[in-house]
Parts: structure tokens; sequence; C-alpha cells
């Protein structure tokens, strides 16, 4: 159950981690988006209050829109000619590419406007911050806090509005003012997260209930999974009660059997005793392969190693199969390859309870008239055990979902046989046990065949 406890923690913090870093990415996409709009509007505030400027300077009133009269040379007059030619700095050289370097300017187009600022500074006709402060407000269109700072060329402050605390901006552009670094305009700003949560609440709150969803069906995902895993808790220990239980009765009954069996060993009318001697054993086998499925987990079954004549085991394997399946038309038969004189150490119990269970598997899910072969052989130093037979087959899908506990293949209604799902389970269970394997092969309609190794040992 820990693991599951794990694994939920894990979904649990993916998930508010990746929240986490989406809200992030939206916030920072939000900020860029708000700094992009602050370099516009300084930008546009810088011209218009320098349109404004020279406007007042002349002494006429500030118009609504800012317009500006192009004419071309050959249509001025020589007085218009004369008096661009005595403008300050109209004959200079500038250095475009230093400028931009210098951050005085973007592109050329911005040159006039800063020899206009150069002039007026030469004049000491500064740039009116509150002027500045109300255009950049409009443009902006929402209440961010903020100051400009106006510094000289050795960065000493001459003039600053708002009083934005510096140390908590997390914004702040720096403009030239003029080509001749003589001042230079400060922007500092904050772009605050409540400004942020109000422009996208709706995203917000959608993202976070998107998030509690997702914890709500972990966490209900891993009650269900505690739930079952405290039923099938329950189911095993039950389970173990009633194998406990039966398990001692039958014991008793098959050594009652064999004593009975013994005293009228000449009895010819004592051949039905055989016979139910037999089924009491094949309960009895049925019963504690029962017990070894729904054992603790983690718990190694025991392997006790002897000298074991596989071949006889086999036939025993199938004379015990053709009782219990008497009513039904079949045949067992036996292919021993093994050299006569080996004999093999392994768990002989164990093993006939392997080939029981493959032999009887065989016999069970086919149709009446299956033929089943085992065959006995050496490979690669190891023994290999196969059971073939011509029955109903298996599809590939199922090949390995069929070794696990309590799992049966759906079948139609006049295939359907009786049974738990943990024989296959068991025999794989004790084959691991011997350090081998398990597996199976086959297609539907042309049988299987189920083969296992075991080390010699």
């Amino acid at each position: 159950m820990k693991k599951y406890y794990c694994i939920a923690i894990c979904a649990i913090v993916a998930i508010i981690l990746l929240q986490i870093n989406h809200i992030d990415s939206i916030y920072r996409n939000y900020k860029l988006e708000i700094e992009d709009k602050l370099k516009q509007a300084l930008s546009i505030a810088i011209d218009d209050e320098l349109h404004i400027r020279g406007v007042l300077l002349n002494g006429h009133k500030p118009e609504k829109t800012h317009a500006i009269v192009r004419i071309r040379m050959e249509d001025m007059t020589p007085a218009m000619l004369d008096s661009i030619s005595k403008l300050p700095g109209a004959k200079d050289t500038i250095n475009v590419t230093k400028a931009r370097e210098e951050g005085a300017i973007g592109t050329s187009a911005e040159i006039s406007q800063q020899q206009s600022q150069d002039n007026y500074i030469r004049r000491g006709d500064y740039i009116k911050l509150p002027i500045l402060d109300s255009i950049f407000i409009n443009r902006m269109k929402m209440q961010l806090p903020h100051r400009f700072v106006l510094l000289d060329k050795d960065e000493k402050v001459m003039d600053s509005i708002g009083d934005f605390p510096f140390r908590h901006g997390n914004f702040i552009k720096t403009q030239a003012i003029g080509l001749k670094g003589l001042q230079t305009l400060r922007l500092e700003a904050d772009i605050p997260m409540s400004q942020f949560a109000k422009q996208e609440i709706l995203t917000l709150i959608s993202n976070a209930l998107l998030m509690l969803l997702l914890l709500g069906c972990v966490v209900l995902q891993l009650r269900v999974i505690r739930h079952k895993e405290q039923m099938s808790r329950r189911r095993e220990i039950a389970s173990k009660g009633i194998i406990h239980d039966l398990k001692s009765p039958v014991g008793t009954a098959v050594t009652l059997l064999g004593m009975v069996k013994y005293r009228h060993q000449n009895d010819p009318e004592a051949k039905p005793l055989e016979k139910n001697e037999t089924m009491m054993q094949h309960l009895l086998h049925e019963i504690e392969t029962l017990a070894d499925t729904v054992g603790e987990d983690g718990v190694r079954t025991t392997i006790s190693r002897e000298p074991v004549d596989l071949a006889a085991l086999a036939d025993k394997v199938k004379q015990e199969v053709d009782i219990v399946y008497h009513s039904k038309q079949h045949n067992i038969s036996i292919d021993n390859q093994l050299p006569q004189d080996l004999m093999p150490k392994v768990d002989a119990d164990k093993v006939e309870r392997i080939l029981r269970n493959l032999v009887e598997n065989a016999v069970k899910y086919a149709d009446a008239g299956v033929e089943v072969l085992v065959v006995l052989t050496l490979q690669n130093n190891a023994l290999l055990v196969s059971v073939k037979d011509n029955g109903w087959g298996i599809e590939p899908r199922y090949f390995k979902k069929i070794f696990r506990p309590y799992y049966r293949i759906e079948q139609p209604e006049d295939r359907y046989r009786k049974g738990h799902g943990m024989g296959l389970a068991n025999a794989r269970q004790l084959v691991l046990a011997h350090g081998g394997k398990l597996w199976v092969e086959g297609e539907p309609g042309k049988g299987s065949v189920f083969s296992f190794t075991l080390p010699q040992k």
C-alpha cells in the first residue's frame, strides 16, 4: 500500500508544480506585454511632451492633435532655407551607429527628435516631467505605481515626479534625452501580482478548479485502491481460514481411505476405494494449491530436493487425471526422452502438482477426444517438460495474463468450465522456486504447448 501512497503523493506534487509553472508562464507573458506597453507609452509621452514644449515656447496653446507639416525643399522659399541652415546642429555629422550603441536612438528616424532635445537643453528648457507623466498615464490606460527621474550627465537627480519607491520596482527603462548625453530620463515602475490577478481572474479560477479536480481524482483513486487492498486482505484471511479448516479433515479422509484400501487390497470389490482415494488426493492437491496461491506476499516457497523418477511421476499424474476425467473421452500419452538412469533432484510433491495442473488443464479446456502428449527431455543440461494438446488453444495476448492469480480467459457459454484462476499462478510459483521458468505457446483452434524447465541439482 505504501507504493500507492508514494505514487499518489508524487502525482499531487507533479500536478501542483505543473499548475504553478503554468500560472508563472501566464504571469511572465502578462509582464512582457505590460513592459511593451510601458516602453511604447514612454516613447509616445517623450515625443508628445517635446511637441508641447515647443508649442509653449513659441507662445501658442497646445492642441489635442499633434501634426507635422512636410514641405519639399523645392517648394521652400529662400527665407525658409536660410532659417533651416541657421538651426543649431543643422550641419553636424551624426554617427548613427554610435548613437544607437549609446541608447540615444533606436532608428535614424529619431535623430530629428533627439536634435530638438539637444537644442532645448542648450537653451535651458528641460523636459517637463508633469506634462510627460500626464501623457504617460493617459497612454497606459491603467494604474501602475511608477515615477520619472531626470538625471544629468553625471547621473545626479535633476528632477523627479511620483513617490513610487525605487526598491520595490520590477521594471526600469532608461532613455537618453538628446544626442549629446547631457540628460537621461529613467522610468521606474512596478507590475504587481494584484493587477495580474484582477485581469486574469477567470484564468486563475479555472486553473485552480482544474487542479482541485485532478487532486480530487487522485485522492478518490487512492481511496478506491485502499478499499480494494483492504478487501483483498480480508479475502485472503478468510481464504486461509477456510483452507485450514478444509485441509485437516480432507487429509484425515485420505489417510483413512488408504488404510481401508490396504486392508482390502485383495478384495475385487475394493476397486471403488482406489478411485475415491484418488479423488480425495485430487481435492487435497487443490486445497494445497489454494494455500500456496493466497500465501503471504514475499514468503519464499520451500523446496525439498530428492532424487525423483520423473517418468514414473508423470505416469502417476496420467492415471490420476484419467480417473478424475473418466467420463470425458481423452487420451494422455508420455514421451520419455530422458536417460534411463537419470534421477534429477527436485521436490517430487511440487513437480507432481505442476504436472497435474498442466495435464488437467489440457484435458479440461478442450473438447471430447482431446489428445495430450507429455514430453520429458533434456535441454542445455536442464530438464524440459512440455505438455502439448490439440484443444481450444490460447490467443497470444493472453500468454502472460494467464499466469496471474485469479485471472481467467472469458469463454463462450458452451466452453465455460469451473475454476478459480489459481492453478497456473501456483504452477509458475513452484517452477520459479526450483529456479526454472514456465511459458506457453500456441494459437486458437490449434492447441497449446505449456513448457517448463527445471535445473538439475
